[in-house]
């Protein structure tokens, strides 16, 4: 396995670096104010910070050394522990909970979040199993198991509640199936059957439903339901062009709230303008496209689907955090992948890159017994390497 270690993709590997580093410089700026009016120190955040990326790079290192179908044979005990893991946090008692939410398990110095563990487990199981069946993925039979794993990690978030959590996870889960080759029109069908439980489900909660009339009727709420997202518009407006400069941004002086978490991409705005914000989603976009490439060339379909959804999964959580600070859609609490803060979103995401760039370092090692397995999927692998 070391000598192949020399063919990682470098792209990938210098972005997750980069990144990470940016994100500890934004987490200080973004939190410095709150931290030191209600913590006791401007460093409280950038502490806890630090060590969560010194864990996430331990994970890097780790993740990039072992093979990937190692995760492909324990993914269906890392599915259980994930299923167990999500009940454990709706049956803890109330005071773990975080602004009525139950969806973290308390480790002392940080919190464990089940939800972004499950979505890592259901990428594993769904990758060994998508390997295993072959085009029989196409098979109702096949399939619907499938739809059964994604539709209990599904309910189990929704009940933390953590509807926007669990949105991602079943358009995650989707799209890897449709990648897979399963046909549209069952896919489709299952998105219209579900969809008026869907719907039903977001309305059911009455915070979702006051972030929903919000949202639509925003000139109207920005003193009350839209105020995060109006002062997320301020701040980007405040930044222009070049913006006013790292650590000189007005919006985390206690205007807008969850200044380091949800509301990052504001902050980028605001302290380094327009020109910052496209310098970000152009690395993203070229982290997004060496995912992909990664995906394209990988030695098997487990490679294809594990590299597809973690690439997937990050241009997700980019886009939905992005639009939810520009109004495009309701706020919910969705961290911008390396640069929030947040102990389980940096560890987990950090930790999926270090898988990818495992299955770099292997595209050039097609095995013939697994080329002979390979599904006439949307996805097929290529010879030639990295």
């Amino acid at each position: 396995m070391s000598r192949n270690l020399s063919r990682i993709d470098i792209g990938v590997f210098v972005i997750t670096l980069l990144m990470v580093g940016f994100g500890v410089v934004l987490v200080y700026s973004s939190s410095f104010a709150v931290a030191s009016q209600k913590f006791g120190g401007a460093d409280f955040f950038l502490a806890r910070h630090c060590i969560r990326v010194v864990l996430a790079l331990a994970c890097f290192i780790v993740f990039i050394n072992v093979d990937y179908h190692v995760w492909g044979k324990l993914s269906h005990g890392a599915f259980i522990v994930a299923i167990v893991l999500l009940l454990i946090v709706l049956v803890l008692p109330g005071h773990t909970s975080i602004n009525g939410a139950k969806r973290w398990i308390p480790l002392g110095f940080m919190r464990f979040q089940a939800s972004e563990f499950a979505l890592m487990a259901l990428i594993f199981l769904m990758a060994q199993k998508i390997d295993e069946h072959g085009e029989e993925i196409r098979e109702w039979k096949k399939l619907s198991g499938h739809l059964v794993r994604i539709g209990l990690v599904c309910a189990l978030i929704v009940v933390e509640p953590n509807f926007s959590t669990a949105s991602i996870v079943g358009i995650t889960g989707l799209v890897l199936l449709f990648i897979a080759g399963a046909r549209f029109r069952q896919l489709g069908g299952v998105v219209l059957s579900l969809a008026p439980l869907a719907a039903a489900a977001m309305l059911a909660a009455p915070y979702r439903r006051h972030r929903l009339m919000g949202f639509l009727h925003f000139g109207q709420s920005k003193e009350t339901i839209g105020y995060q997202a109006y002062q997320s518009i301020v701040g980007l407006g405040n930044g222009g062009l070049f913006g006013v400069g790292l650590g000189k941004g007005e919006e985390k002086f206690f205007f807008l709230p969850e200044p380091h978490t949800d509301f990052i991409f504001s902050i980028i705005g605001e302290e380094i303008g327009f020109l910052g914000l496209l310098m970000i989603f152009a690395l993203f976009s070229l982290l997004i496209y060496r995912g992909a490439r990664i995906a394209f060339r990988a030695p098997d379909k487990l490679g294809q689907i594990l590299a597809f959804g973690f690439t997937f999964e990050i241009a997700l959580y980019v886009l939905v955090h992005a639009a939810v600070n520009v109004g495009l859609v309701p706020t919910t609490g969705i961290p911008m992948p390396f640069l929030s803060y947040g102990g389980m979103s940096l560890l987990f995401t950090v930790s999926s890159m270090g898988i990818l760039l495992n299955i770099s370092s292997q595209c050039g090692a097609r095995l013939p017994a697994l080329h002979n397995k390979f599904s006439a999927g949307r996805v097929a692998p290529v010879k030639t390497g990295i």
